[in-house]
């Protein structure tokens, strides 16, 4: 079983951003190795941590602490991705980073479409694309993704770039049969784009039945792009608190994956949680 989307965060050892917008508790790695219902994690650098260190830190460790794990890493294209070396990329790419992640344009207005599109295609045309065949992971608006359909879809320089779209594609319940979810649903059926199931709690705070409509619409649209995870340690990143005080949420991972069973086929309740990770993760 696959959890393709983990935070573990060390401030001790791998300080935060001082330029964070909220602060979590610490996420350590010994209390992920307890409480994970997976053996093949997908470990993911928060948009609060300085860098990708403490993901290089955190991979290294499974590899010699926790080897019944098996683990890859997404990093930020942050900053520091500009300054990466092809022997930086090997590095990474060593430990089982597979993807780069864009992280950004949560709100209802959609970016420059253009400007995104660019930087898209410049990781397209990148060392870790063309020598190792790295994906992108991006948490982007519904909006968002949906501006970009066109280009997804038909872009020649980026055909062969594997695309995830994180924690649902940001949707939530209400958006159900709008012009912006079905074009997120052609983009799936074309098999140009993947979606994680994840971060149910923040797509439905009051209760995540609500999703049920949303997530059995991607599973009968594309049921060979459904990915799941976790998002642990379930930080509720959309409040914003000062460095003195803490956020986190209680979410039950044993209940949401008992209703996430009952609203999908034996089909596509194995694609998400084994066949397709499994594809996209364990070269």
């Amino acid at each position: 079983m696959w959890d393709t989307h983990i935070h573990c965060l060390d401030p001790e050892c791998h300080p935060f951003k001082p330029t964070r917008t909220y602060t979590p508790p610490p996420a350590p790695l010994e209390e992920l190795v307890v409480q994970t219902r997976a053996d093949r994690v997908v470990l993911v650098q928060a948009s609060i941590e300085n860098g990708h260190y403490g993901l290089m830190d955190h991979l290294q460790r499974i590899r010699t602490e926790f080897p019944h794990l098996f683990a890859r890493g997404i990093i930020c294209m942050d900053q520091s991705w500009t300054t990466l070396s092809n022997q930086d990329i090997d590095a990474l790419h060593e430990l089982g980073v597979r993807y780069v992640r864009i992280h950004g344009f949560l709100g209802e207005s959609v970016p420059n479409s253009s400007s995104l599109e660019e930087q898209i295609r410049l990781f397209a045309r990148s060392y870790a694309v063309q020598r190792w065949g790295w994906g992108l992971s991006a948490q982007l608006s519904l909006a968002t993704w949906a501006s970009l359909s066109e280009f997804i879809i038909h872009d020649t320089e980026i055909f062969r770039l594997c695309i995830i779209a994180d924690h649902v594609a940001c949707c939530s319940h209400r958006d159900i049969g709008t012009p912006q979810f079905e074009a997120f649903l052609k983009m799936l059926q074309t098999g140009r784009l993947y979606v994680k199931i994840s971060c149910l709690y923040r797509r439905s705070p009051d209760d995540i039945r609500h999703m049920k409509p949303i997530i059995q619409s991607l599973a009968e649209a594309a049921p060979d792009a459904l990915l799941w995870g976790s998002d642990w340690p379930h930080v509720d990143s959309n409040k914003r608190l000062d460095d003195s005080r803490t956020v986190s949420t209680q979410v039950d991972i044993g209940k949401e994956l008992e209703v996430l069973r009952g609203w999908l086929s034996e089909v596509q309740w194995r694609k998400m949680l084994f066949e397709t990770p499994e594809k996209l993760f364990a070269d």
